[in-house]
């Protein structure tokens, strides 16, 4: 009610004299024309405190922080990448205690390390099925495609209680996309350097009662980037190649990715079959070692890899009647690598043709009950499996895997401190089974913080390649290898603020390390000529890992990740190769990132030692990168009617040109751009 409406209510009420009602006419005719000025009514009932000084006050306000398995674990949204072009290597190369070892360019062949640990040491899932190679036991993560994958799961810490055999340094679980959701049109396309050139579609979506999605990933590129020889420093003396400089010759290739997702409603719970597919081809100039304009790199040598991965997943209540959580899947993943070298070899070329094949059945089941006034949960899982390898240059072999675990958590003060308990039996092959124990507790002072702790026993057996690789001459396997077994201690904290005075969105992880390792195998030179995989006794590796986030205002958002490990031979107390002492990487985004984002991004890594003890180490580097991308379809005049995104990108990487390599004979390339568009529809 405006002022002019309050003074013919008072005058209704009160029935003022005659002389009254004359005084209060000029009144009501100031509070008419008040409200006649234009907009003042509506003013005052959108804002009733129009006009009122404001006072800006700023607290703290908690966030959440989820509940995760495991003494370390976080996820990756690759949502948060996207219009960055990043690879999977791209994304594992920032968060805390993983480091990626690259063996060249774009699509050349990368692997992962976590808290120190070999490629072989740390287990890489797809949607919970294993996806190590039944040969080497590492997984190139060149072979898997960013944009048909939803999120990247990583547990830093042992793993063996679910995951068995290889989880010494922790757990990566790729997770695919899914037809869940609203349906969706996803799609990337890029070119730049080395005449590279990518591009991705995905749609998902339902049709009656069944959730699908399908999506492909192509990459091509000539890969021929020029490169700086290396520079070693071995004992204080410096040793350099000629010349200085030479190009990747032989590195074209040729990548092919694609995935389908099918799902409906089975009984009580719900039915999904997955396939994910990748096929790579292209040269391999294998190593830089020799002087001369080749530099000693492969002209003719090739190499061809198909892999596939099929999973069938129930999920569903539990048949025991005891919780909502039970699973069984039945899978099977398939490897065929082919190597051909006319230049290898003394007498005649070689021709390598291997096929590998997993299959098995995995279930798990948790059960929720009571006892003594304590709300409890079993978790129970079964592992069998059965790996076979056929090749042209080794006798075929086969092995049966055996595992299951069974765990328990008990709230010690419900919703504030759990204690968590296990153990796993694992059965490998012709090796004696192992029992692997687990024990956390996990603290939860408040929502916003939580505490973790963690001691678990892990092992590796031996791969494929370690136990018979042909006798070469130059390099053979070792039957006589015992497993890898190792004791881990962690400790962390987790801290999550939605609000701190004028910042938001503040994420703290800071997590230690000690692992001691039984048995290591390593690959040494057991002769003037030959090498083989040997168990060199015990090691240790000590550490820490610190994450950081924090938006700043709407606009700024700061990121940071630092990862410190020392790790020596017990024997000797020299340290252990190929793994640099600090890696640090910082990023800052700038923009409204529905809109528009500036992202820089630094990374530092200390030298890194090539040879048992450090007496021979690579450089120490700080690579820069820098994307800029605008989302077209969050503009006013925008060019698209329907697209709920269309982002245009540029990014240079390696801005200062560094020369980089993780690897002594392995170059990557110097400063190099790429510029393309993503789209959701």
């Amino acid at each position: 009610m405006g002022a002019a409406g309050l003074v013919l209510d008072r005058l209704a009420q009160s029935r003022p004299s005659r002389r009254a009602r004359a005084a209060l006419v000029p009144l009501l005719v100031v509070c008419l024309a008040l409200e006649a000025v234009p907009g003042r009514a509506d003013e005052r009932e959108r804002d009733p405190f129009a006009g009122v000084e404001e006072i800006t006050a700023w607290g703290v306000q908690t966030g959440f922080v989820p509940t995760l398995e495991g003494a370390n674990t976080s996820r990756i949204d690759l949502e948060d990448f996207v219009a960055e072009n990043k690879s999977l290597a791209d994304a594992l190369s920032e968060a805390g205690g993983v480091s990626v070892r690259r063996f060249g360019g774009v699509a050349d062949r990368a692997e992962l390390s976590i808290r120190g640990a070999t490629p072989s040491q740390s287990v890489v899932t797809i949607d919970g099925i294993r996806a190590n190679s039944v040969l080497t036991g590492g997984l190139d993560l060149s072979q898997s495609c960013t944009p048909l994958l939803e999120s990247v799961e990583i547990t830093r810490g042992a793993g063996a209680l679910s995951e068995g055999s290889g989880a010494i340094g922790g757990v990566v679980n790729l997770v695919t996309r899914t037809g869940a959701g609203e349906p969706r049109t996803e799609g990337h396309f890029s070119g730049g350097a080395f005449d590279t050139w990518s591009g991705s579609l995905l749609h998902a979506g339902a049709w009656k009662d069944l959730e699908y999605a399908a999506g492909y990933c192509g990459l091509s590129t000539e890969g021929d980037f020029r490169f700086a020889r290396p520079v070693l420093k071995s004992d204080g003396v410096i040793t350099r190649f000629q010349p200085d400089t030479a190009t990747r010759i032989n590195n074209e290739r040729v990548l092919h990715n694609a995935n389908l997702s099918i799902g409906r409603a089975l009984g009580r719970g719900r039915l999904r079959v997955m396939d994910v597919a990748s096929y790579s081809s292209g040269g391999e100039p294998g190593l830089d070692s020799g002087d001369g304009p080749t530099a000693g790199q492969l002209r003719r040598a090739h190499s061809r890899n198909l892999s596939n991965l099929v999973q069938a997943r129930w999920d569903g209540p539990s048949p025991t009647g005891l919780g909502d959580d039970f699973s069984v899947a039945l899978f099977n993943r398939f490897q065929r690598a082919r190597f051909i070298s006319p230049e290898l070899g003394l007498t005649e070329s070689i021709d390598l043709d291997t096929r590998l094949s997993t299959t098995g059945l995995r279930t798990r089941d948790r059960w929720q009950h009571g006892l003594l006034g304590r709300e409890l949960a079993t978790n129970l899982g079964f592992d069998l499996s059965g790996d076979a390898i056929r090749s042209n240059d080794r006798n075929g072999r086969d092995r049966f895997n055996l595992g299951g675990f069974l765990g328990e958590e008990i709230p010690l003060v419900p919703e504030r401190l759990v204690l968590m308990g296990g153990a796993r039996l694992d059965w490998t092959g012709d090796f004696d089974p192992k029992l692997l124990p687990d024990v956390a507790l996990v603290a939860t002072p408040a929502r916003w913080l939580r505490l973790k702790a963690q001691y678990a026993g892990s092992y590796r057996a031996p791969t494929f390649d370690e136990l018979y690789h042909p006798d070469r001459g130059f390099i053979r396997g070792n039957p006589a290898l015992r497993p890898e077994e190792a004791w881990s201690v962690n400790g962390g904290v987790e801290l999550s603020l939605e609000k701190l005075g004028p910042f938001s969105a503040l994420r703290l992880e800071l997590a230690g390390f000690h692992r001691d390792i039984d048995e290591s195998i390593t690959w040494i030179l057991i002769s003037p000529r030959t090498i083989a995989p040997v168990n060199t006794g015990p090691a240790r590796t000590t550490g820490f890992e610190l994450g950081f986030s924090i938006d700043l205002t709407r606009l700024l958002r700061f990121s940071l990740n630092h990862t410190f490990i020392d790790s020596e031979r017990r024997s000797t107390g020299e340290k252990l190769p190929g793994q640099a002492p600090n890696d640090t990487f910082a990023r800052l985004r700038v923009g409204p990132e529905d809109q528009w984002k500036l992202v820089g991004e630094l990374h530092r890594v200390d030298a890194i030692p090539v040879s048992e003890g450090g007496s021979r180490e690579l450089p120490a580097r700080l690579v820069s990168n820098l994307s800029a991308s605008v989302n077209l379809a969050k503009l006013r005049f925008r060019p698209f009617a329907r697209p709920r995104a269309f982002w245009l990108f540029f990014e240079l990487n390696n801005l200062t040109d560094e020369a980089v390599r993780d690897s002594i004979s392995f170059p990557q390339p110097g400063r190099y751009a790429t510029a393309g568009f993503d789209f959701r529809w």
